[in-house]
């Protein structure tokens, strides 16, 4: 056995020999990849500054929230590295490193206002193709300050300063160069600023009043209406003689000016007013923020939920409003279904949960005098036995979503041929809710 094991090893070696492998190359074989040097001398650089008494401080706002962020900033196709920390006397700071020939160096150092950075952003406001360093700090819990900086040959340099709530970056005039937009909220009345830069980069500010019951600010955040126009969208609730609402103002750029394009102003408020909290969604999916607007519908008399229909609006550049679809809302189970438009004005809807880990929504069409023809029915299924509860006769799978199978079942008679197309529009109709990955969210 002893000897047939060594013949085993010399085979071995021999093969390893013939490869051109060494046995230290074998052993890189197995071992743990490293990270590139250059990224290790990175951490290098990093703790150095960490030993001196700093400490890591990400952004708090916006999507960009990392300690250590690599961006090209001056366009070379190199990104540079920028460390977001809090240094020895508790001040926030940006230590920004630029790599030449494969080592990193520190370039430049920003030390903030107050006591963190809030939201972090990279453009070029002034269409020089190096990107300035947007940040608003916060200098305490109501208000930031919003400063551009210029980076250009590595020598900082403020060239915008303003008091803000938050702050977003967009094309809102459509010019090609990004523009800056700064939300504020005051006693006297919340505004949008625009910043934008000249020819002779000097700062260029455009304001336009937000609607006067909005104190606070939910949502913030650019997107399009109708079209595909840029547009700044702000949404807030407020109480009105001890009711809640919510409003939405929309914000464009038209002709060089700023319009609030939903502001009543008779009234100084926007047309969005509703009661219903839900916010502004693309429910379409045609790339335009969509304004909803809740009905209460009629239930039947056994049953004490109150359930809503959701008018959903896109906006033109006049504030003209269209109606782009209509749809009922489960939270509860956590789907929506787009409604055909022939039911918007006659349905209701109820729920039946009379087995274990079978849920179902009915919807049904109100026919007069107490009278209702149920129309579709929709299942959530949870047990184990999910899979052959969905295929019970007359039922077809909807989404199979990990542990919860969504299957439906239509109530009304057809032929084979109509039930078919019935059944692709119905699957074509039917969405999970699912959380925004950008919201906007204060």
């Amino acid at each position: 056995m002893k000897r047939k094991l060594r013949l085993f090893a010399a085979a071995f070696s021999l093969m390893l020999l013939m490869s051109g492998c060494s046995i230290s190359e074998i052993d890189e074989l197995y071992s743990l990849p490293q990270p590139p040097k250059g990224y290790l001398q990175l951490q290098e650089l990093i703790d150095a500054e960490i030993k001196a008494g700093s400490e890591y401080s990400a952004p708090t706002a916006g999507s960009l929230r990392q300690s250590v962020q690599l961006v090209d900033l001056d366009g070379d196709g190199t990104n540079e590295a920028l460390a977001f920390l809090r240094n020895k006397d508790k001040q926030p700071e940006i230590c920004i490193y630029h790599r030449v020939d494969g080592n990193y160096a520190l370039a430049a150092r920003i030390t903030g206002d107050g006591t963190a950075v809030g939201r972090v952003e990279y453009a070029d406001i002034d269409g020089d193709g190096i990107s300035e360093i947007l940040t608003s700090w916060e200098v305490n819990s109501d208000m930031r300050l919003l400063k551009a900086y210029s980076i250009k040959d590595w020598s900082t340099s403020v060239i915008l300063t303003a008091s803000c709530v938050d702050f977003q970056i967009g094309d809102l005039n459509s010019d090609g160069v990004l523009d800056i937009l700064a939300l504020n909220l005051e006693l006297s009345g919340g505004h949008v600023d625009m910043f934008l830069l000249d020819s002779q980069k000097n700062v260029i500010q455009k304001t336009v009043k937000l609607s006067s019951s909005l104190k606070t600010a939910d949502r913030f955040r650019m997107a399009n209406i109708a079209d595909g126009i840029p547009a700044v969208f702000v949404e807030g609730s407020f109480t009105d003689n001890g009711s809640s609402f919510l409003l939405t103002d929309i914000i464009v750029c038209s002709d060089g000016e700023l319009r609030n394009i939903t502001m009543d102003s008779a009234e100084g408020d926007s047309y969005t007013q509703r009661q219903y909290p839900v916010y502004c969604t693309d429910i379409d999916g045609n790339g335009s923020l969509d304004v909803p607007f809740a009905e209460k519908l009629k239930s039947p008399p056994v049953g004490v939920a109150e359930y809503y229909i959701f008018d959903w609006y896109t906006y033109d550049l006049n504030g003209k409003s269209e109606l782009c679809a209509s749809t009922y809302h489960c939270y509860t189970d956590g789907w929506y279904f787009t409604l055909p438009a022939e039911w918007r004005d006659n349905l209701t809807v109820r729920r039946e949960s009379t087995l274990s880990g079978e849920r179902a929504i009915v919807l049904s069409a109100d026919e007069g005098s107490g009278e209702t023809a149920d129309l579709l029915t929709i299942y959530t299924l949870t047990d184990e036995n999910r899979s052959d509860r969905a295929k019970l006769d007359g039922r077809f799978i909807l989404i199979s979503s990990g542990t919860v199978i969504y299957a439906a079942e239509i109530n009304t008679d057809s032929n084979h041929q109509t039930y078919e197309a019935e059944k692709r529009d119905i699957i074509n109709r039917f969405h999970l809710i699912s959380s925004e990955w950008i919201t906007g969210a204060l």
